[in-house]
């Protein structure tokens, strides 16, 4: 089976990540955003600003990301950091980097000092041998864990990303054993999605046999010495005991809406049958044309609840570096329950579930063995809607079960409770990203003006 239909859209609804820069002293195996940074633009400053200045008003966003490229390359960085910084409408500030600049001690106390107060720094080895064979720059491990000190120093919050790979699968437990002493409060494990080399030409794919088993013990010594972990894009059923640790969600991104036209598509063979096919992927159309579905090693968690073939991706609250308890409390997206609060009920229905991502608010309800879902999109003007109110586009889908006429009055009573309480300014965003020639650096436009101009 396919899941999420394909493609994987999941999004982190309040947390925000702006990509600023595509450029990069580095050149991972495994990157991949090489082919961007030889095509895309990052985002403009004044589109950032009208995106923070959006976020004072909804408050929808309690973390924003800076990432690229080497996001720390980016010449207005800090005008960057400082309007955010100035808006009070984030909790927290986070940067996605590489780690080496922060070598200077004074450029890392400059970081800190202008807001950033999160750190989210890429770790593929557990030395330079390893690191710097993966970078393929001499002296990046060394830098990176000189940076780490310094941040640590400073008292920012360390997290650590390792993607997943051959040149590494072997040194899983070691880069734990490694960072430790400077006690990131987490690590996350990505496994390798390949976005250009779909045929994995550059052998970076490691086979789940061998790299299950290296990933577990890591997860176990990281649990053992008390650092959280997170793991995203490897099958749920083969992480044992760490099976909780799988979080494949991901921030709202404000980036090139082409940059995800590559993006790996995922199936698994138990999707209908396992409990966890909402959050859990499979695996890569790339890795099962090079090493097959995995049938005899996968083993699906029976289901408990009938199973229903994803329209949507699955959505997740603000993530909260070291405490995760809490981010699962903040998933009940009161503003948007207040929509509807109280409807179900007179008419002996039940809200079975809310789902909030970038595009569309669903709401199920259940009467008896039937079932209805209320769908919020953005507001148009000209697009098929059952209503239109203040903020949307209200429309209804996936009616189940005998109760026809009670679920259409009910969806009647919901449509009109939306009308009158959507206050306005309800924010759902179809597109975020940047979008056609603005996306491209000029070398990049015209060579797309050019093959427009030959194909006319």
């Amino acid at each position: 089976m396919e899941s999420q239909h394909g493609r994987f859209e999941p999004t982190r609804f309040e947390d925000l990540t702006v990509t600023v820069d595509f450029h990069c002293h580095s050149a991972c195996r495994f990157c991949i955003v090489q082919e961007g940074m030889n095509r895309f633009k990052g985002v403009a400053f004044e589109r950032f600003t009208a995106a923070v200045d959006d976020n004072v008003k909804q408050k929808r966003y309690r973390r924003l990301t800076f990432t690229g490229g080497e996001v720390a390359l980016e010449k207005r960085l800090f005008d960057f950091v400082a309007y955010a910084r100035a808006s009070e409408s984030f909790e927290h500030i986070r940067l996605q980097t590489n780690g080496r600049l922060m070598a200077d001690e004074a450029f890392a106390k400059e970081l800190v000092d202008a807001g950033i107060d999160e750190f989210f720094v890429s770790l593929h080895g557990p030395n330079a041998e390893v690191q710097d064979h993966i970078s393929q720059r001499p002296g990046s491990f060394d830098e990176a864990w000189e940076g780490m000190e310094n941040l640590k120093a400073l008292g920012a919050t360390l997290l650590t990303n390792t993607v997943l790979c051959t040149p590494n699968a072997d040194h899983l437990t070691a880069i734990v054993e490694t960072v430790a002493p400077l006690r990131p409060v987490r690590m996350e494990w990505w496994n390798y999605l390949p976005m250009e080399d779909f045929a994995d030409e550059r052998e970076l794919l490691v086979p789940m046999a061998e790299l299950m088993p290296a990933l577990r013990e890591a997860l176990g010594r990281a649990a053992a010495l008390g650092i959280e972990t997170t793991t995203k894009y490897v099958p749920r059923c083969l992480l044992g005991d760490h099976g909780d640790s799988l979080d494949n969600g991901q921030p709202d991104v404000v980036i090139a809406e082409d940059f995800y036209e590559p993006y790996p598509r995922f199936s698994c063979l138990y999707e209908a049958k396992c409990e966890h096919s909402e959050t859990c992927l499979g695996l890569t159309h790339s890795y099962i044309s090079k090493y097959g579905w995995e049938r005899d090693r996968l083993v699906p968690e029976p289901r408990t609840t009938p199973w229903r073939e994803p329209v949507d991706g699955f959505a997740l609250a603000s993530e909260r570096a070291g405490d995760r308890g809490r981010a699962a409390r903040d998933r009940t997206h009161p503003e948007w329950r207040a929509l509807v609060e109280g409807v179900a009920e007179g008419h002996d229905a039940t809200l079975a579930s809310l789902t909030l991502d970038r595009r569309r608010c669903t709401y199920r309800f259940e009467l008896g063995e039937s079932s209805v879902d209320v769908v919020l999109t953005a507001r148009t003007e000209g697009g098929p809607a059952l209503i239109r109110t203040r903020s949307f586009d209200l429309h209804y889908r996936n009616i189940e079960g005998p109760e026809r006429e009670p679920l259409a009055a009910l969806v009647r009573s919901v449509a009109e409770a939306v009308r009158d309480r959507d206050p306005g300014g309800m924010k759902l965003d179809e597109r975020k990203g940047l979008i056609g020639a603005d996306a491209l650096r000029r070398s990049a436009r015209r060579k797309a003006q050019q093959r427009a101009a030959d194909d006319g």
